[in-house]
């Protein structure tokens, strides 16, 4: 059995809070003031609002409006440019006000970067879109990475084989808000999911 952390979740799913990543951040922001980098207030904001939010989530996932997930993933995605500054996001959306699970977008744009862009160097972009029709909304992530290799359109259960669990946010979206995750991807190309949630 898993121990129990002090809010409740178990020790698996604490280590979603990923200290590498705070530890990146860090250590960004250290370079960033040492370097006299304008942003440096900026990057030590978007730290404080990521974390907030994905400790908030990791507590206890609940439903969110979109419009808040893409304000929390924007502070990511500032947070891994000032990292890697070959990676580019694009944002068309148009629709935000809808619900669905904490995390799960910003999850996917997490994938496309650490397991698509990074690995393609430069020229790689993500790319985040929201839109609806008369059954669905939708909230898609698409990159032009490496894509996924030997993906045959099953979610494996695993997030050790560089890919993430996709099989745990597909249950959290069906089980939360009723709705569906679809990935398609291409190897050498990149990956596409989409988040479909009924209207």
């Amino acid at each position: 059995m898993d121990d129990i952390g002090e809010c409740g979740i178990t020790t698996d799913l604490a280590g979603q809070i990923n200290c590498h990543f705070i530890f990146n951040a860090l250590n960004t922001l250290k370079y960033s003031v040492i370097m006299g980098k304008p942003d440096a207030c900026c990057l030590i904001d978007d730290i404080a609002a990521y974390m907030q939010y994905r400790i908030r989530a990791v507590c206890g996932f609940e439903m969110v409006l979109l419009d808040e997930e893409i304000r929390n993933m924007k502070s990511y995605i500032n947070l891994e440019q000032a990292r890697f500054s070959y990676v580019h996001a694009e944002y068309n959306l148009e629709d935000t006000d809808f619900t669905l699970p904490s995390m799960s977008v910003i999850f996917l744009v997490e994938n496309a970067i650490h397991h698509g862009l990074l690995a393609k160097g430069d020229g790689g972009k993500v790319q985040i879109k929201s839109y609806k029709d008369n059954m669905f909304y939708y909230a898609e992530v698409c990159d032009n990475g490496t894509g996924i290799e030997k993906f045959n359109g099953k979610y494996p259960k695993s997030s050790n084989n560089g890919i993430g669990n996709l099989a745990a946010l597909a249950m959290r979206i069906e089980s939360m808000a009723g709705g569906s995750l679809l990935v398609e991807s291409v190897p050498g190309e990149g990956t596409r999911a989409v988040i479909k949630i009924p209207v």
